[in-house]
């Protein structure tokens, strides 16, 4: 198990009222199971990408709130949420955790 932080952007306006993603700041901690996610990309002349992603087990009986648009601490690096946090069930239906998918691509 490892202890993950979640960061969320806080609401805002600009200077015209319209509503924008501010700093972000620490809005939970989790303990979960990080696996690294193995992936081969097309690469183009002259171009060395580097992917780094993860996919994470966290484990409760209720949702943890992750959203779409958080960005997760991981391995100490902060990595944005690729698509919508997943609901974990098991065979009988009750909640057993979330899991989401972490990465970036650099290069």
């Amino acid at each position: 198990m490892e202890t993950i932080d979640v960061w969320r952007g806080q609401t805002g306006t600009d200077a015209d009222g319209n509503p924008i993603q501010g700093k972000p700041s620490r809005v939970g901690t989790f303990q979960a199971l990080v696996a690294p996610v193995s992936a081969t990309d097309q690469t183009e002349e002259n171009a060395n990408p580097r992917n780094i992603e993860y996919t994470i087990h966290i484990r409760g009986s209720r949702p943890t709130g992750i959203r779409a648009t958080d960005l997760i601490k991981v391995r100490g690096r902060l990595l944005p949420v690729k698509g919508m946090p997943q609901v974990w069930d098991n065979i009988h239906g009750r909640h057993v955790g979330d899991v989401v998918t972490v990465g970036e691509r650099k290069g």
